[in-house]
């Protein structure tokens, strides 16, 4: 599903980002402390070794996490659900003080086509990903959105889908600090599997464009 240089616009006023939350690619090129670890980045675990590529970045200044659908928890899933505690990443994050992060999905993404259809026979959601997506993510776009196809509806769940997880970082009170305090810039990214082209989202037009 290759979209080459087409904006992915959104509908505004669907999520409330505090301002200045979301810093421009410009940071990330010419960032004003040059150190050696600065990023941190959340991709889905399908992208594999493709992070470490990234064009602007020098070797081992970025640290990358990948999960399902580079999912999130919130602060109250953190606590409530097994295995999905937050304390690991917080500990990341004060350790290398970080002036980046990434929340990053991709067009093609097969984790989040799979939560659209029905749970197979025999599979069991482990760590619950799938549920908070539906009650998350599945549900903000089939309530918000009218689509009329398939893929046109998958699309908007990939890039909700980020924006969701950044909402779920905020909750966290040490992520949100920083970001209050100008420490910590905030980038949402979707990769066209097919061109490689990356889109960053723009708060203010509401839609992630091609950089």
């Amino acid at each position: 599903m290759s979209l080459v240089d087409r904006k992915l616009s959104l509908q505004p006023g669907l999520h409330q980002f505090p301002l200045n939350t979301f810093g421009g690619v410009k940071d990330l090129m010419h960032p004003v402390e040059v150190r050696e670890r600065d990023t941190l980045m959340f991709t889905c675990s399908e992208l594999g070794s493709a992070p470490d590529d990234v064009s602007f970045h020098t070797p081992n200044r970025c640290v990358i996490l990948q999960h399902l659908a580079a999912s999130i928890p919130s602060r109250n899933e953190s606590r409530n659900i097994k295995g999905l505690a937050f304390d690991d990443v917080e500990s990341l994050i004060d350790k290398y003080d970080f002036r980046h992060v990434i929340v990053c999905g991709h067009l093609d993404c097969g984790v989040i086509r799979n939560w659209l259809s029905p749970l197979a026979a025999g599979h069991s959601d482990i760590g619950s990903f799938r549920a908070r997506f539906e009650r998350g993510t599945r549900e903000l776009v089939d309530e918000r959105y009218a689509v009329t196809t398939f893929e046109q509806r998958l699309t908007l769940m990939i890039c909700e889908h980020v924006l969701c997880q950044i909402d779920n970082l905020l909750t966290h009170t040490f992520f949100a600090q920083r970001v209050q305090k100008g420490v910590t810039s905030v980038h949402g990214w979707v990769v066209d599997d097919e061109s490689a082209r990356v889109f960053g989202y723009n708060d203010a037009e509401s839609a992630f464009v091609p950089i």
